[in-house]
């Protein structure tokens, strides 16, 4: 009997395809909901409550697919295998991360006015306030990402604005406050960062800097740095790879300096530890906690006993490995992330009276995508 090899393979399209839809359903049925996706630093969507009024106004269809597409079984792995067939056919582009020829992910940045004009009103308002009330200085830190300085690495069809213009235009819009009797310094790395470009400054795979980047704008900032820099972990797979989802791009390792370690610190009003380093965070997924314990809505660190004045740092997460450098300088530090703590100004510094500095420390992504401070 002649074999129809055409025959065959219609066969085996219609089993795949019958599997598909009734195998999958019965797996996803069976499995037990997630609800966090680590690899994908995404919180799946659950089973949604069913009502006649839901499947009415149509909220219950689109909170059932919004589930299943969450809970489909192997999905990471389906969108791994997905994303692995598109980068080889040439695409270089996966969720707005780009995928440079060196392998580098790199998160696109386009300029918006609007919430750096809010942000900068924001900034100067409060550091204006402190100066008048409590004879605070400001100084405001924004640290470029790394498509900053490595546009030349990336695929020919990239569009990405230009971050030392939109940093040119921030310090050309505090000037035009004329708030220099107000001591508020505005401050970038990008220079520095950007003659190390070469060094292991950014993460590959992470939007946050390395502590290398951190340490190396500490020292333009405020003076040198001291100790050692030591291999911390391998296998670091950070934001813009769960992005991405790239099997084929190398993980990261984490590096950090000995020295500015072993520090007390409150986390919280209600967690003590003795060290600013906490190495049960490099067992998960983001490893990147490893530095300030995850992400502090509120952190006071005992830093040098033989310095008398003290810092608040209002941050985002790019503070994390900047922050144990403040220790050689300061005796006290706090750090506050406005996103988690709403503080009241009145309040806290009138509790703390030796607080004489301010950082706002954040990444120019964050200053151009909301407000730093609520």
């Amino acid at each position: 009997m002649k074999i129809n090899k055409d025959n065959i393979l219609k066969y085996v399209t219609i089993v795949f395809f019958l599997g598909f839809i009734f195998i999958f359903p019965i797996i996803n049925f069976l499995t037990p909901d997630k609800k966090i996706n680590e690899m994908e630093n995404k919180i799946l969507s659950q089973s949604p409550d069913f009502s006649l009024g839901k499947v009415y106004n149509g909220s219950f269809m689109k909170d059932f697919d919004s589930y299943t597409s969450d809970q489909f079984p192997f999905r990471t792995e389906f969108i791994e295998f997905k994303n692995y067939y598109n980068y080889g056919i040439g695409h270089k582009e996966f969720r707005d991360i780009y995928v440079s020829n060196s392998g580098r992910l790199m998160e696109k940045f386009v300029f918006n006015k609007d919430i750096i004009d809010k942000n900068i009103a924001q900034v100067i308002d409060v550091s204006c306030y402190l100066k008048d009330n409590y004879s605070v200085s400001s100084t405001i830190m924004i640290v470029p990402t790394s498509i900053a300085f490595y546009e030349n690495d990336l695929p020919g069809y990239a569009i990405t604005d230009n971050q030392l213009n939109a940093l040119k235009y921030i310090n050309s819009e505090i000037d035009a406050y004329k708030v220099q009797n107000y001591n508020i310094k505005l401050y970038s790395p990008y220079s520095i960062l950007e003659k190390n470009k070469n060094e292991y400054i950014y993460f590959n795979t992470d939007h946050h800097w390395t502590q290398l980047g951190a340490k190396l704008a500490f020292e333009d900032l405020y003076g040198e740095v001291t100790g050692d820099y030591s291999k911390i972990s391998d296998n670091f797979y950070g934001t813009y790879y769960s992005k991405a989802l790239l099997p084929q791009i190398k993980g990261d390792t984490i590096f950090s300096y000995d020295d500015y370690k072993d520090f007390d610190i409150l986390i919280d009003f209600d967690k003590n530890y003795d060290t600013l380093y906490n190495d049960t965070k490099l067992n998960g997924k983001n490893k990147y906690q490893y530095f300030l314990h995850g992400d502090p809505a509120l952190a006071v660190i005992e830093g040098n006993p033989n310095s008398i004045d003290e810092i608040l740092v209002y941050k985002d997460s790019y503070a994390h490995n900047f922050v144990p450098f403040l220790t050689s300088k300061y005796k006290k530090i706090h750090v506050i992330d406005p996103r988690y703590y709403k503080l009241n100004i009145d309040d806290y510094f009138s509790k703390n009276k030796d607080i004489k500095d301010v950082l706002f420390l954040n990444n120019i992504s964050t200053f151009n995508s909301s407000d730093i401070i609520k």
